[in-house]
Order: structure tokens, then C-alpha cells, then sequence
């Protein structure tokens, strides 16, 4: 059936083959879709096992080991505890486990799996959330446009799984893009999809401080849709509303229904064991600035992040030249998500997962704006020459993914790793040997482990910071490490009975020198002092300073099988 000859609306390109094709556009499209068929799988193949090469990165986080003692002290208990119990220098003092469900969670893993069980809740989860979004920023495509969809997704899974620590993080970016997922059915006058935000922000405050971010997406959305409305109303004058067929006529009932949900997930915010306390502590917690941890920091311009500044440069040039209409909430919480990214590196994985929710549409109408400039190369494009060689690339990068999934920086691929360069791994083994107990002076990075891997070792400091350690004991803290003056008051190193430390770190070499205190091991990673050796008989039949190998501080091993408390 002829649908045409070739018209004049098309570009050099597709008029060229149009013709070849006796200028029959459905023969043309056909074409199109013969040369597609085998690049399409191959090409998507690609960006999947990409997408689990990310997830799958094993090394564990610092606070994993405090997240699985908590999760499983809960289930043994069968109750959420209110104060600490695992400090010395907080115990007693009221603790906020907003993370409770989170940690629940991952315990169940653990317990159940083990290392492995961690690591594929992460590949999951993950893989969830980034299907989410592909499949929101997708839906509207059709290929080959398709394509910029799922380029877009390969750049931005880069920087999406920079926040898939095995963490409870991980929850708010699933959280997140199924709140993208339920607005734009809401949007699309699909209401009763309105019910579900209570639930999902009833289940997110109990899981993840994260569900300001998305409280504050909810509310922006319904913010913005108002505005638009209202602009487009002013614009277009007093005109009446016939019937529920009409676009605005839908549209206006839209309104009403995100603001009782904006209601609706504000009072979900209140179901949980703190009550309002708990959003007030948040928001402190929030607003509290902390240079001395990097996730906190504005996100640097540098190689490891480069795929957030593409991600936002994109962004950018897609909401400016699209030439489909801009729906104002989409582009307010693009901003607003850009602006979180930037400020803070643990948010530039949302942003990520926000744009490729909402911005691959954008950008195939702004290429195709531009795509009189660029002739020769969708010229090239059609080549079946070109056509091969780039299923070949893909086909190749696949299969180089997925052998990297299992190699690449991992010794045991199939469960999480601890680095031996990174904790102190030896230091421990010897605590363990010789069955030191007491009260650790410890470093902020390895708190959680201490309290793992040592349950008869409360530590002086941990990762759960303000939820229940005192701001100023943590800043205490901060300035022991750097060897500055801090207040004894607050912070007594003299009721440490050892202290587990960098070897290099200024605070260690100054304890080294405080009357009482004695080297007892070091390697080239950590070192530990005791406070009164006399008072530790298992050590009086070493010779001391025990110096760890080198070997200690080399590999990868196994997280632990199973908790050393249970």
C-alpha cells in the first residue's frame, strides 16, 4: 500500500532511502525496522548488564555491619530500641532508629543468605528502581528514538549506583522512583493510584531519612501542577468547563487529588515510633552541615562523577530546545533534584534517577530538532555496514560487561568483600586472639565493625552519629582525630581502656605519647594502644609492639558467614 511518495518534510537521509524503497514511507519504516532488529537487542543487552555490573559492586559499606547487628537485635528482641546500648561514651542516651524497617530487612538477608542474601538484595533493589525509571523515561519513545532512552540510562546507572552501598539508602531510591511512577499515573487522571502515597510514605519514614526528599517531590508537584493551571488559565481567559472530556476539565481534577495526597503523606509521616519527633530530628539532622564526611560535601567536578555533570548538562539542553510541551512539575523537580545532587554527593544518585525518569523524551525532541545538522551522520546511520559493525560493539560490550561483572576488582564476586586495605582487618584478628574486651576509643569509619566484629568492645564513636551521640561529643571527636584540642570534658580518652586507630592518623601519634597509653600492635593500616598494659595478662607474653604482616593490609575477603554476637 503506497502512503505516499517522499515528501519534502523529511530529511536528506531518510528522503534517500525513501526513494531506494520506490518512495513507499511504509516500505521505508519497514526498512528502518529490518536494520534496527539486530542492534536493538544487543544494544539493550548492553545497558542491562551494565546496569548489574554497577549493582553488583561488593565492597562493603562502613555502616552495613552496625545496620545488620541492629536488624538482627530487633528480630531477636522483637522490639525497637529507644536508647544505646552499644557506646560507651552514649549509652543510655535516647537513640532515633528511623532506619528500623531498613535494617529488619537487611537482617532477614543476612540471616537467611548470609553475604550472598546482602548482595542481591542491592542487585535487586537496584535493578528495580533503575527499571522504574527507564520504563517511565522510555514509555512515550518509540524506537529508533528509543535509543536516546537507553544511551541516557547507560550514562546515568553510572552515577545511580554510586548510591547502592548495602545501605538502607538503597530504599529511598526504589521509594523514589515508584513516587515518579505514581505521579504520572495520577497525571494521567489515573486518581486511585492517589492511594497508594500514604502507604509508600508510611513505609519510607520508618525505612530512610530519604522521605524528605520525596515528601518535598510530592509537594512540588502538586505545587507546580497549581501553577501551571492557573498560568494556563490566565493566559487563555474565563472559558467554561463542559464536561470530564475536556483536557482541562481533567486536568483541574487533578489538583484536588494531589494536594489531599500531599495531606494523606503528611500525616503518614507521623506513624512511626517517634511521632513528630522524628521530623523535627530530621530536619535538623538535614540542615546539620558536616564537612568532615564527603557524601555530605557539594558533589566534586572530577572522574568519578563525571556522569552526573553529562547527566545534568543534558538535562539542561534537553528542557531548553524540547519542542514537546514542558510540564512544569517534571521540570521543577528536575531543578530542584539538580540542586540536591549538586550540594550533596549522596543525592546525585536521585538526580540521576529523577532525569531518566523524566528527561529522555526531552532529549529525542531536542536532537530531532537539530537533525537537519546532522544528515551525513544519520546517513551513516543507515548503512548496514555501520548497522553491523555497531551490533558487533555492542555484542563485544556485553560480553565484556558480564565478564567483569564476576572479575573486575573482586576475589569472591558472589557475596559482599570486605577490603583489607581499608579496614582494620588485622587489628581485629589480634583483639579477637587475644580476647581484649573493653572500651575502645575508636575511629569514625570503623565503629560499626567494632561493634560487629568485637561485641564485647563498646565503641567511642560510630556511624549512627547525631541519631543518638551528643553534637558535641562528635565533634570531640572530629578534632582528636586531627591531633587539635578537644574538650576532656566531653570527650575523657582516659576511661578508654584501647583505642583502634589509623596508624597515620595526627590523633594517634598524639595518644602514643599521652602518659599511660602503649602501642601494643601495628600495621600498615592500623595501630592499637592500650591504656595500662599491666591490667591486660593476656598480653604480657608478647613481645610488644606486635607488628602485623603485610599481607594483612592486601586483598579482599568474604564478609562474615555469620554475626559473632548470635
Amino acid at each position: 500500500m503506497k502512503v505516499g511518495k517522499c515528501p519534502t518534510e523529511v530529511n536528506a537521509a531518510e528522503k534517500k532511502l525513501c526513494c531506494e524503497n520506490g518512495g513507499d514511507l511504509l516500505s521505508l519504516a519497514r526498512a528502518k525496522s529490518i536494520e534496527m532488529k539486530n542492534l536493538k537487542p544487543w544494544f539493550c543487552a548492553a545497558v542491562l548488564l551494565l546496569a548489574v555490573f554497577q549493582f553488583s559492586e561488593n565492597t562493603v559499606d562502613l555502616d552495613l555491619w552496625g545496620h545488620l547487628v541492629f536488624g538482627q537485635q530487633m528480630l531477636h528482641s522483637g522490639t525497637i530500641p529507644k536508647t544505646d546500648i552499644y557506646s560507651w561514651t552514649a549509652n543510655g542516651q535516647p537513640w532515633i532508629n528511623h532506619e528500623w524497617i531498613a535494617e529488619i530487612i537487611l537482617a532477614l538477608f543476612y540471616t537467611a543468605w548470609g553475604g550472598p542474601g546482602i548482595l542481591l538484595l542491592k542487585v535487586v533493589v537496584g535493578l528495580a528502581a533503575f527499571a522504574v525509571c527507564l520504563r517511565l523515561g522510555a514509555q512515550s519513545l518509540s524506537w529508533p528514538a528509543r535509543f536516546v532512552a537507553w544511551a541516557f540510562a547507560a550514562l546515568a546507572v553510572v552515577e545511580i549506583s554510586y548510591g547502592f552501598a548495602a545501605r538502607p539508602q538503597i530504599f529511598t531510591a526504589l521509594f523514589l522512583s515508584l513516587e515518579l511512577l505514581l505521579l504520572q499515573q495520577i497525571h494521567c487522571e489515573k486518581k486511585l493510584w492517589a492511594l497508594a502515597l500514604p502507604v509508600l510514605f508510611l513505609v519510607w519514614i520508618n525505612t530512610h531519612g530519604g522521605v524528605l526528599a520525596g515528601f518535598g517531590l510530592l509537594g512540588l508537584a502538586a505545587g507546580a501542577t497549581t501553577v501551571q493551571l492557573l498560568w494556563n488559565q490566565m493566559r487563555k481567559g474565563p472559558r467554561p468547563v463542559a464536561s470530564d472530556e475536556t483536557g482541562t476539565s481533567m486536568e483541574w481534577k487533578t489538583v484536588p487529588v494531589l494536594w489531599l495526597a500531599v495531606v494523606a503523606a503528611g500525616a503518614a509521616l507521623l506513624c512511626n515510633p517517634w511521632g513528630p519527633g522524628l521530623l523535627r530530628w530530621l530536619i535538623g539532622s538535614v540542615l546539620w552541615l558536616r564537612p568532615q564526611i564527603a557524601e555530605w560535601n557539594p558533589t566534586p567536578l572530577n572522574g568519578d562523577h563525571a556522569a552526573f555533570f553529562i547527566v545534568l548538562a543534558l538535562t539542561a539542553f534537553s528542557w531548553t530546545f524540547t519542542t514537546q510541551k514542558r510540564v512544569w512539575w517534571e521540570l521543577a523537580v528536575c531543578v530542584a533534584f539538580a540542586w540536591l545532587g549538586w550540594r550533596a554527593v549522596r543525592n546525585a544518585p536521585l538526580f540521576c534517577l529523577v532525569a531518566l525518569a523524566l528527561v529522555p523524551p526531552h532529549l529525542a525532541s531536542a536532537l530531532a530538532r537539530f537533525r537537519r545538522h546532522l544528515v551525513r551522520l544519520q546517513a551513516l546511520g543507515h548503512q548496514a555496514a555501520f548497522q553491523n559493525f555497531a551490533t558487533a560493539l555492542s555484542a563485544a560490550a556485553a560480553a565484556g560487561i558480564a565478564v567483569a561483572t564476576f572479575t573486575l576488582h573482586k576475589e569472591h564476586p558472589l557475596t559482599m568483600e570486605v577490603p583489607r586495605s581499608q579496614y582494620p582487618t588485622g587489628a581485629v584478628a589480634f583483639l579477637r586472639a587475644n580476647e581484649l574486651q573493653g572500651r575502645v576509643l575508636t575511629f569514625f569509619d570503623w565503629g560499626e565493625m567494632v561493634i560487629f566484629r568485637l561485641p564485647g568492645c563498646p565503641p567511642s564513636l560510630d556511624g549512627r552519629l547525631d541519631t543518638c551521640y551528643p553534637r558535641e561529643l562528635i565533634d570531640a571527636h572530629w578534632k582528636f582525630y586531627n591531633g587539635e584540642p578537644f574538650n576532656g570534658l566531653v570527650l575523657d580518652v582516659d576511661n578508654a581502656d584501647f583505642a583502634l586507630l589509623p596508624a597515620n592518623l595526627a590523633g594517634a601519634a598524639a595518644l602514643a605519647h599521652r602518659p599511660g597509653w602503649q602501642v601494643v600492635y601495628y600495621d600498615d593500616l592500623a595501630v592499637i594502644m592500650v591504656r595500662g598494659v599491666e591490667r591486660f595478662p593476656q598480653l604480657h607474653s608478647l613481645l610488644l609492639p606486635v607488628v602485623g604482616s603485610k599481607s594483612v593490609v592486601l586483598g579482599r575477603v568474604p564478609f562474615a558467614a555469620r554475626n559473632p554476637r548470635w
